[in-house]
């Protein structure tokens, strides 16, 4: 998981492949298909990337670290697993995956206890609605289902109450099902979308007409894992199957559907308990069962041979158990993993995300306090940056602001002292970064001085090569190590790429000593500026970028930036001493353009300061 110093080299005999190589390769075969850099939305859709392969030092031991930021497993609501990223990470030839689960969906705040299936019914400020699926097979006609009054589950307290009858038959030999999903979207936030870990669901049954061929069943869907134990990848999900003609509970499954029976007396209520990471484990003793989310929640009346079914669901519950902790499991999973995936090192941090979204990388990962939020809407608003930056900043971490849809006047207005905002961001990919360059220049302008990361903030695990958005963050840093990683981003000692599109290195430094990041106090003189870049794409060049520091503040909100400099490929060994024009407060920073003109890659800013500004963060500072 860690290298504590450059990578062994493999000696010229040694010609056996390591498993990244392996993965990797399935990845650079895609190219033979034919594919082009292309350029808008073709780059941002491409069907493939090569892996990121060797990338040269920089002085002083350090080498870029290739770190995914702001991935979303299975605490959160996507189909993601910790297993599935860490799979993508090191397919993609990546150092560290960086996991920032929603911090409210990991806590399951706000998530609702209970459904009587009364339409329209409202909990902590939302209500949930059943939505009927696609019929699988082909029911007879008349099959179908609805929310009924009556029969209802007599232990359901609810006033009013109801529940979901379904009635099934199928129209041949072959089986047939009616489905009907919880469809908790929009104010809801699909508030039961979490890990599976550290809950049960209950739910009471009413078989009315069953038998060997026809049931009511549970479908949970949960997460996608990548290949193992000779399953293919894909999302895993398991079938409560509630049964009036079996005795004992067994399981089995079908593929990536684990099946549990479950015995269910005839004609009468009966609570059944769903228990899916015990369920899982039993099944699929090769997996960590606690690595999936649950994602849908579907009920469902099942028929074949013509045989009838007719169930009634009610009263659902979804139980916490003591002693759960949510951060415990993540951590537990990654060092699990570690053996299966020893190249890749990954780490837990946390999207605080009810209300404004930012991530802590680092420190203690512990709650934030939202004060007595009761419903869904009683979300903070954007006078809560700075007390959620405060947060971070008391438990150790560093605090990123993530896809900064905020106005960058307010963070002006407030003088944020987060340390990194999301630059690379955005399914648009280089075509539509130019909002977010802007808005971090206006932020360096005004002697904010923030490291501009890139992330994807993915929820899939999957396909990371054909995603609008794949920006990486690379840190120079001597070990892939957390405190190394961490120090390297709060110094600005970082780059961002593109994936697929930039697969190279960027760094800087002034009067080839001052590296990239750093505040420089001191009277103006002459200076030269060193710019290091490799791996330059196809037509591309890189840029210099200036841009003045006057503080100009939310009544000049603008970035005040020149492209003063541009280097081609047959050019850059002019940029070994670049003179600088530093006659005023400023700042300097490098961007790499592919042949089209796209921002692909871009590395921090220097900043050169008559004065010492009133707020600097100690590690950036360097007197000049």
């Amino acid at each position: 998981m860690c290298d504590d110093g450059a990578p062994p080299r493999a000696r010229p005999q040694d010609r056996r492949l390591s498993r990244r190589q392996v993965l990797q390769g399935m990845v650079a075969l895609a190219a033979l298909s034919g594919c082009t850099a292309g350029s808008g939305s073709e780059r941002a859709a491409a069907a493939f990337t090569a892996p990121l392969g060797p990338r040269s030092p920089a002085a002083g031991r350090l080498e870029a670290r290739i770190i995914a930021m702001h991935l979303h497993a299975s605490a959160s609501e996507g189909v993601g697993s910790v297993r599935s990223q860490l799979a993508q990470a090191a397919m993609h030839g990546y150092d560290v995956a960086w996991f920032t689960e929603h911090d409210w969906r990991r806590r399951r705040l706000l998530f609702r206890r209970t459904y009587s299936f009364v339409p329209g019914e409202v909990q902590n400020g939302a209500a949930w609605e059943l939505v009927r699926r696609p019929d699988s097979g082909t029911p007879a006609r008349g099959s179908g289902g609805s929310q009924v009054g009556d029969p209802v589950s007599p232990a359901d307290p609810a006033t009013p109450k109801a529940s979901l009858r379904i009635r099934t038959t199928s129209s041949g030999d072959g089986p047939a099902a009616v489905s009907y999903a919880i469809e908790a979207r929009g104010g809801s936030r699909t508030n039961y979308r979490s890990r599976i870990a550290g809950r049960v669901e209950k739910l009471d049954v009413l078989a009315v007409a069953t038998g060997p061929d026809a049931w009511g069943e549970v479908l949970l869907s949960l997460s996608h894992h990548p290949a193992t134990g000779g399953r293919p990848e894909g999302v895993y999900a398991v079938r409560y199957r509630l049964r009036t003609d079996v005795r004992e509970r067994a399981v089995s499954s079908e593929g990536l559907t684990g099946i549990v029976d479950v015995p269910v007396p005839a004609g009468r209520w009966h609570e059944v308990t769903l228990d899916p990471v015990t369920d899982l484990a039993e099944i699929y003793p090769d997996m960590d069962s606690r690595d999936h989310s649950l994602h849908d929640i579907v009920f469902r009346g099942v028929s074949r041979r013509a045989a009838p079914s007719d169930v009634v669901f009610g009263h659902l519950r979804l139980e916490e158990q003591d002693g759960y902790d949510a951060v415990g499991v993540e951590h537990d999973l990654v060092a699990s993993y570690a053996g299966q995936v020893p190249e890749v090192l990954g780490l837990i941090g946390s999207e605080i995300s009810l209300g404004p979204h930012l991530n802590q990388y680092g420190g203690e990962q512990v709650p934030y306090d939202y004060g007595p939020v009761r419903r869904l809407g009683d979300k903070p608003g954007e006078d809560a940056y700075p007390s959620i930056v405060d947060h971070i900043h008391a438990a150790g971490g560093l605090a990123c602001i993530n896809h900064p849809g905020v106005p960058v006047t307010t963070l002006l207005a407030q003088r944020t002292a987060a340390d990194m905002i999301e630059v690379g961001f955005g399914t648009g990919g280089p075509d539509g970064i130019a909002r977010q360059l802007a808005m971090w220049d206006t932020l360096s302008r005004n002697g904010l001085f923030l490291t501009g990361n890139g992330s994807s903030d993915d929820h899939t695990g999957q396909r990371w090569e054909q995603q609008g958005n794949r920006y990486y963050t690379a840190a120079w840093a001597e070990r892939v190590a957390q405190p190394e990683l961490l120090d390297a981003l709060g110094r600005g000692r970082a780059f961002v790429g593109y994936l697929g599109s930039f697969a190279g290195t960027v760094d800087m430094a002034l009067d080839d000593a001052t590296p990239m990041g750093a505040v420089v106090v001191g009277a103006p003189r002459e200076r030269t500026l060193r710019i290091d870049v490799t791996g330059l794409p196809d037509g591309g060049a890189v840029e210099l970028v200036r841009g003045v520091v006057d503080r100009a503040g939310p009544a000049d909100a603008t970035p005040g930036t020149t492209v003063v400099q541009t280097f081609g490929a047959g050019e850059l060994d002019r940029a070994a001493a670049v003179p600088l024009d530093v006659s005023g407060d400023c700042f300097h920073r490098v961007q790499v353009v592919d042949g089209a003109g796209a921002i692909v890659a871009y590395g921090q800013p220097i900043w050169t300061l008559a004065d010492r500004p009133p707020r600097v963060p100690a590690n950036r500072l360097v007197a000049g």
